[in-house]
């Protein structure tokens, strides 16, 4: 674990994390950086996102990114969940937890005994937390569901940041929707126990993929629901010249996102030195795509004469809005995001100086902990069980059998 200290937001709050994969984890992880203690449940050959790296469509490598990610902090206890023993043994640490997360599908809850009619009457004080594909009821409530599909596919976002009804669809990245449904869940559970403070009382709390799907997409959707019509789009859009993307002198990419064009045109052209095009009234408010062509090329040729540091130079106090098209390898030398500590350190005996993405969000005078490596399988199960009361006989008992796993090295 991190270095804890007394004083930390969430010190003393301890959570279940019997979910796996990203979305549900992930509103563990931000417990854990403000100092809550999570207990990782896994099975012995552990979480499914241990194997994320193997599925071909990801990066390989000697360490497993995925997992360091989203189980930094936690400690992982390995159950076997369908054994009586075992169950016995995640009942007696709800009886003292504040916080219970599980994504696991309807089916496989009633199976394994974690639904909320389960888990609940064990502890009147616990925050039940509920993460699902497609939400709680509803014709798809017990399918599987991964962001690609629920939040991703489901919510129109990939069909409609294609150019066209004619081009092909994109993929989303890995966890591009689960990150953003687990800041949603960590925002229920943090609801949840604010509300706790005021009544005495436990709940239930849930979010799905497609519920943040629809909402990362609610203008598109709210226009729809309101009968807007949009454009055909069998070809692809006209590209607005300042709303556009442009290579510079080293290939790489920016974005001009000029929204506000009437205060922002000239100064563009006064940063480009390019007075003649407000002579030339080569932008017409009222019709912007009159010259769109003839202005895009000319925009284009003059930012191909400069690489990305000069663009960076000459536009970044210019009033001009406009965003670099970053690459995965640029962030770890990218000064915004280490002096806004977007990246921070993450102690790791494998690696020196390692960072890694901090929780996107900071709280005036409350600290987050020193960050620590993911769990191995089962690393901490001897020793969360031994907090709880059992005794050194009573865990070999229950390792010789299947209920419970540690590391034989411990």
């Amino acid at each position: 674990m991190g270095t804890l200290k007394k004083d930390y937001l969430l010190s003393g709050v301890k959570v279940i994390d019997a979910a796996s994969f990203i979305a549900g984890p992930s509103a563990a992880t931000i417990m854990s950086d403000y100092g809550a203690e999570v207990i990782k449940i896994e099975p012995q050959n552990g979480d499914s996102l241990r194997n994320l790296i193997t599925n071909g469509r990801m990066p390989e490598g000697p360490e497993n990114y995925c997992w360091e990610l989203t189980s930094r902090n936690k400690k992982s206890v390995s159950l076997n969940l369908k054994d009586e023993k075992a169950h016995n043994i995640l009942i007696d640490l709800i009886k003292e937890a504040d916080v219970f997360i599980t994504n696991m599908p309807f089916p496989i809850r009633k199976k394994l005994k974690i639904t909320s009619d389960d888990i609940r009457p064990h502890n009147a004080k616990l925050i039940y937390a509920s993460l699902t594909g497609y939400g709680e009821v509803g014709p798809d409530a017990d399918r599987t569901a991964y962001d690609s599909v629920a939040w991703w596919a489901r919510s129109g976002l990939m069909d409609f940041v294609r150019p066209s009804n004619n081009s092909p669809v994109a993929w989303s990245t890995p966890g591009m929707g689960d990150h953003p449904t687990g800041m949603a869940l960590y925002g229920a559970i943090m609801t949840a126990l604010f509300n706790r403070e005021k009544t005495g009382k436990g709940g239930e709390v849930s979010t799905s993929l497609m519920a943040n799907g629809a909402w990362a997409n609610g203008v598109f959707i709210q226009a729809a629901l309101m009968d807007i019509e949009f454009p055909e789009r069998t070809e692809p859009l006209p590209r607005h010249p300042f709303y556009d993307f442009y290579q510079t002198k080293d290939n790489r990419e920016f974005a001009l996102g000029m929204i506000n064009s009437r205060i922002e045109w000239p100064k563009l052209t006064e940063v480009l030195d390019r007075a003649d095009w407000l002579q030339r009234e080569l932008f017409d408010f009222d019709d912007a795509f009159q010259n769109a062509d003839i202005l895009r090329s000319e925009l284009s040729e003059e930012f191909k004469k400069r690489s990305l540091d000069e663009i960076n130079q000459l536009l970044r106090n210019s009033g001009v809005t406009y965003g670099v098209l970053g690459k995965t390898t640029d962030h770890r030398d990218d000064k915004q995001f280490l002096e806004t500590k977007t990246l921070v350190p993450l102690n790791h005996e494998s690696f020196e100086n390692l960072l890694t993405i901090n929780s996107p969000f900071t709280i005036q005078d409350e600290d987050k902990i020193d960050f620590s490596r993911a769990p191995n399988v089962g690393e901490h199960t001897k020793e969360v069980l031994e907090n709880i009361g059992y005794s050194d006989s009573e865990l070999e008992d229950l390792k010789n059998g299947s209920s419970i796993y540690w590391p034989n090295e411990l």
